[in-house]
């Protein structure tokens, strides 16, 4: 908390191996639910269950990124926050940011984009 409220950054994205919020084979991690967004942070990015999600959680995206390899897992049931699900092949995400917006793509292992979702900043 001390640290996102007196960060100096222009974006503050929180890491963490266990997602707060989850639709995977491990779902949530309830003791990870903080309120990230009002502390100061733009984005979260976490792994542990093996497949992409996005969540929209306090109006800031939340990643659950763990298709990196090791097998995939299946979704349970969608969260209300789930935005966007995917376990149809591996892959990764890219992140870029300039002053004014935050964008991250998550692509297939052969290249394919399979989604995309920017943060913007007041100019």
């Amino acid at each position: 908390q001390q640290g996102l409220t007196a960060s100096p950054s222009l974006w503050n994205i929180v890491f963490m191996h266990h997602p707060p919020y989850s639709s995977g084979a491990h779902g949530s991690s309830g003791w990870m639910q903080w309120p990230f967004a009002a502390w100061g942070a733009d984005a979260l990015l976490a792994g542990h269950d093996h497949l992409y999600e996005r969540l929209l959680v306090d109006g800031i995206p939340y990643f659950t990124d763990g298709a990196g390899g090791g097998g995939l897992y299946d979704f349970n049931d969608p969260l209300p926050e789930s935005q966007f699900r995917y376990k149809a092949d591996f892959g990764a995400m890219l992140v870029t940011a300039n002053e004014t917006v935050l964008r991250f793509e998550f692509y297939s292992r052969v290249g394919m984009l399979i989604d995309r979702v920017q943060v913007s900043r007041p100019k």
